[in-house]
């Protein structure tokens, strides 16, 4: 099974294939940071990627899924509101795709209205948190879907551990999070090895009006604040959309730093994710192939991102009326 893009390049067959017929009783959930780094120094860093790509496809519910997104007559529920929380640095670097202003243009049509949640551009998690919590209050009772980007998983996450979190909540049927860095990232760990460098970034963030702690939350580890899930509301979809790209893959001009910087730890998406978490998330995980972290790949992206974004919707709201029904 192969992801449901018309992407995939004619000569990642090959590899696609290999992958898909090694070892079989090795499970996506197998498939940890470690395992996959040492696959990784064993048969070679695109081979890791191909053979996570491939089990992550071979689970019920992620095959399932993508499965529903190749359905061309799927109508999404007609949701009243989807709020977009955008990512890092989205007022500063709109080339990036974290101002949210593409997706909103994708889901355009989903929904009565779609708002872009005015977090701040590279907040502390418990400030973009709050923002988020008294954006869900003020459309309390109305039908909700979020939509998240990079950064902005975080703090989705962040404000459905709040003690706030289960009434605000409440109406929201669906999160899409694309590209999420919900588990942190080691790239974090990479700059605070390098105290120059580290001081340097933290100086530009201070001239820019940014908080330097706001680095420091999203490291990844055990005692991360991002390492741990709250408890979340059953009625909620999660779909995680993940890029798998191969380093001929990388697009954006800032995703082969990110990937080369954490190559050593095995596969990533050019953007601080190690794909090797993503077995660790709550949800559905969509993975593309042939996309990195940007999602800005050399083919149009916009009809797969609507489709699993309708997709999404509908899961949500088939799940939404299970839990109602009990």
């Amino acid at each position: 099974m192969v992801s449901p893009t018309q992407a995939v390049l004619t000569n990642d067959w090959p590899l696609l294939s290999r992958a898909a017929n090694w070892q079989p009783e090795l499970a996506f959930e197998d498939l940890s940071v470690e395992q996959l780094a040492t696959i990784a120094r064993a048969e070679g860093i695109d081979f890791a990627t191909a053979l996570l790509h491939d089990r992550t496809l071979k689970t019920s519910a992620n095959g399932g899924f993508c499965r529903m997104i190749q359905d061309d007559h799927q109508i999404p529920p007609r949701y009243d509101v989807i709020g977009i929380i955008p990512g890092a640095f989205h007022g500063q670097h709109k080339h990036t795709g974290a101002d949210g202003v593409r997706l909103a243009e994708t889901l355009h049509g989903v929904a009565d209205r779609i708002e872009v949640v005015p977090v701040k551009s590279f907040g502390l998690l418990d400030e973009n948190a709050s923002t988020i919590l008294n954006w869900l209050e003020a459309n309390r009772g109305r039908r909700i879907a979020l939509a998240s980007i990079s950064k902005g998983g975080a703090d989705v996450k962040r404000a459905l551990a709040s003690s706030r979190a289960e009434r605000a909540f409440a109406t929201v049927n669906a999160w899409i999070s694309v590209s999420g860095i919900v588990q942190g990232t080691p790239l974090v760990g990479w700059l605070q090895a390098r105290p120059l460098r580290s001081g340097a970034f933290s100086l530009l963030l201070r001239l820019q009006g940014h908080r330097a702690a706001a680095v420091g939350e999203l490291r990844r580890g055990e005692d991360a604040p991002l390492a741990r899930w709250p408890e979340l509301p059953r009625h909620l979809c999660i779909v995680h959309v993940c890029a798998f790209p191969l380093k001929q893959h990388l697009r954006h001009h800032w995703a082969p730093r990110g990937y080369d910087r954490l190559l050593p730890l095995g596969p990533n998406d050019g953007g601080g994710i190690l794909l090797g978490d993503l077995p660790r998330l709550p949800g559905i995980i969509c993975p593309i192939w042939g996309a990195d972290h940007y999602f800005q790949p050399s083919w149009d992206a916009t009809p797969l991102l609507r489709a699993i974004a309708c997709a999404a919707l509908v899961s949500g709201d088939v799940l939404q009326a299970s839990q109602s029904a009990r």
